[in-house]
C-alpha cells in the first residue's frame, strides 16, 4: 500500500478519534497536524507534532477518566512515528472528513450534547428508520447533489460544461451565485432570508445526512449555514452558531429504500405547516416596537429610532435593514385607524372588524403609500370623508384586487360619487365592477392628460363643446363645475391674448 496514504489515513483516523472525543479537542488537533498533512517530515518534526496531539488528547482522556483512551494513544504512537518517518513525499489532501463514499462522518460531542441514537426511531413514508442524533461540523457536510430541487439546474450544468458540479460549484448553485441562462437574477432559493433566522435562531430542524455526510434533507439550511460562515453581515456569535450543525444521520445498516423513504417523505408529503399572516407578525413587531419606545428616557431622536429599528429588525430575522419594520409600522397604523372607524364610529362587531384588517392586511401597504402630495395617503389623509368611503369599500369587499388602491389618488367629483353608489349596492359582483371601472377610467384620464396631444385635445373639447345644448350647461352641469369651466376659459384667454412686447414696453 503506498505509505503517503497510509499516513494520510492515520491522520485522518486521530483527528477523527479527536472530534469523537469533542469538537474542540477535534478541532485543536486538526490545527497540530495542518503542518505534517502539507509537507513531508524529518524524525524530530513527526516527534514533535504527534508529542502535542498526544498531550491533547491525553489531557482530556485525563479529564473524563477515559484510561483505555490513554492505553490506546500509548500503544500507536510509536507504529504512526515510524510511517511519518519514512515519508519523503507531500501527502495528497483531502478533506478531514473524506467525501469517499466508503468513509464515515462521525457525530461528536458539541456543547455538552453527546451523540447517540434518537429514540423512539421516526418514520418516514411509513417505514421506520434508525438514525443516530449529533453535531457535524457545517463544512462537512455535503450538499446532495441529486435534489431534486436543482434537477434543471445540474442538467443545464451538465449540458454547459460537460461534467457534474463540485462540491464549491454546487454551493453557488445554491446561492444563486452560478451564471446560468435562464434563471432569474437574485436570491432563488431564499437562502439569505433562512440565513438571518437561522443567525437568530440556529437551525430548528436537523438535517438528515447519509453515513458519509450527504445531505438527504436540508440542502438550504446547510447552505444558509455555509452563508453565515462567509458573510460580513453577521457577527462572531451568530457564525458560532452555524459552525456545528445537529443533524440526524442514518446507520452504516440503513438501505437504499429506508433512503427513498426519507426524502419521499420530506419532499413530496407535506408538513401541514402555516405561516403566521402578516397581519399577526405585524402586529408582534408593532407592540415590541411601542414597548421599545415605553423604556426610553425621552422621546428617540430620527438617530436613534434608526438604531432602534434596526435592533428590532435583527431580533425578528427581518434583515440587517429596517425597511420590513418600517413597513409593518405603516400597515398597522392603518390597519388601527380602519379598526377604529368601524368598531367606535360605525359600532361593528370588534372580531369581525379584526377579521377583516387581517384578510385585507396587504391593502394597508398600498394606502400607507405616497404621503407627499400626489400619493395614495396623502390624498386620503386630506379629506377624511373620502378615506372613510374607502374604509367602508374595503370592509364590505368592494375592491376586486390591491391595485386599485393605486388608483385612489386620481380623485375628483366623479370618481367620489361613483364610490359612493358602489358603497350603497347590494350586489357585491355588480359593485366591484362598478369600483374597478371607476378607478381605472380615473387612472387613464390622469394618464391622458399627461401625455395627450394639446392640438387634439382642444379640438375634441372644442367639438363636443360647441355641440352640447345650452340648457345642459345650465341644467346639467353642478354649479362648482362651470365655475371651474368658467375659470379656465378666462385663463386661455389671458395666455393666448398675452403680448410679450407690449408686456416690456409698459414695464
Amino acid at each position: 500500500m503506498d505509505i503517503n496514504v497510509d499516513i494520510r489515513e492515520e491522520f485522518e483516523s486521530i483527528i477523527e478519534t479527536a472530534y469523537r472525543i469533542a469538537a474542540d479537542v477535534g478541532e485543536e488537533v486538526e490545527l497540530v497536524l495542518q503542518e505534517g498533512r502539507k509537507r513531508p517530515l524529518d524524525e524530530n518534526e513527526a516527534f514533535r507534532l504527534l508529542t502535542k496531539v498526544v498531550t491533547v488528547l491525553r489531557d482530556s482522556a485525563s479529564q473524563r477518566g477515559d484510561r483505555a483512551a490513554i492505553k490506546s494513544l500509548e500503544s500507536n504512537i510509536s507504529e504512526v512515528i515510524g510511517q511519518m518517518i519514512e515519508c519523503r513525499q507531500q501527502p495528497t489532501t483531502v478533506s478531514v472528513r473524506s467525501q469517499d463514499r466508503n468513509k464515515h462522518v462521525l457525530l461528536v460531542k458539541y456543547n455538552g450534547i453527546e451523540p447517540g441514537p434518537v429514540k423512539p426511531s421516526p418514520f418516514f413514508h411509513g417505514s421506520e428508520v434508525h438514525v443516530n442524533c449529533g453535531f457535524v461540523k457545517t463544512t462537512d457536510i455535503q450538499l446532495w447533489d441529486r435534489n431534486e430541487r436543482l434537477d434543471i439546474h445540474l442538467g443545464q450544468f451538465k449540458q454547459k460544461l460537460g461534467r457534474t458540479p463540485t462540491a464549491e460549484e454546487l454551493l453557488d448553485i445554491m446561492m444563486s451565485k452560478m451564471n446560468l441562462p435562464g434563471i432569474e437574477e437574485g436570491d432563488q432559493f431564499k437562502i439569505v432570508q433562512l440565513a438571518r433566522s437561522i443567525a437568530i435562531n440556529g437551525v430548528r430542524k436537523p438535517p438528515i445526512i447519509d453515513i458519509n455526510g450527504t445531505l438527504l434533507d436540508g440542502n438550504r439550511r446547510v447552505t444558509a449555514c455555509r452563508y453565515i460562515l462567509s458573510s460580513d453581515e453577521f457577527d462572531s456569535d451568530e457564525k458560532r452558531r452555524a459552525e456545528y450543525i445537529f443533524v440526524w444521520q442514518l446507520t452504516e445498516h440503513a438501505s437504499d429504500d429506508e433512503r427513498h423513504a426519507v426524502v419521499v417523505s420530506l419532499n413530496f408529503e407535506p408538513d401541514c405547516k402555516e405561516d403566521w399572516p402578516e397581519y399577526i407578525k405585524a402586529r408582534k413587531v408593532y407592540e415590541e416596537w411601542q414597548a421599545m419606545l415605553s423604556v426610553e428616557p425621552r422621546s428617540p431622536g430620527s438617530q436613534r429610532q434608526r438604531e432602534m429599528k434596526h435592533a428590532l429588525s435583527r431580533k425578528f430575522a427581518l434583515g440587517p435593514t429596517a425597511y420590513t419594520v418600517n413597513r409593518y409600522l405603516k400597515m398597522v397604523d392603518w390597519a388601527e385607524e380602519f379598526e377604529h372607524f368601524h368598531i367606535n364610529q360605525k359600532h361593528e362587531d370588534d372580531y369581525k372588524v379584526k377579521h377583516s384588517s387581517n384578510r385585507y392586511f396587504q391593502y394597508f401597504d398600498e394606502l400607507s403609500k405616497g404621503a407627499n402630495p400626489g400619493g395614495v395617503a396623502h390624498t386620503l389623509n386630506q379629506d377624511e370623508a373620502y378615506k372613510h368611503l374607502v374604509y367602508d369599500l374595503l370592509f364590505q369587499g368592494k375592491f376586486k384586487n390591491w391595485n386599485l388602491i393605486r388608483s385612489l389618488k386620481h380623485y375628483d367629483q366623479d370618481v367620489r360619487d361613483s364610490l359612493s353608489r358602489a358603497r350603497e349596492m347590494t350586489d357585491l359582483e355588480e359593485a366591484q365592477d362598478m369600483v374597478e371601472d371607476v378607478l381605472n377610467e380615473a387612472k387613464n384620464r390622469r394618464r391622458e392628460s399627461r401625455v395627450g396631444n394639446p392640438n387634439t385635445r382642444i379640438e375634441v373639447f372644442v367639438k363636443w363643446l360647441e355641440s352640447l345644448p345650452m340648457n345642459a350647461l345650465r341644467n346639467d352641469v353642478r354649479s362648482e363645475q362651470r365655475d371651474r369651466l368658467l375659470d379656465a376659459l378666462r385663463l386661455v384667454e389671458r395666455v393666448i391674448t398675452f403680448d410679450p412686447e407690449k408686456a416690456e414696453v409698459e414695464r
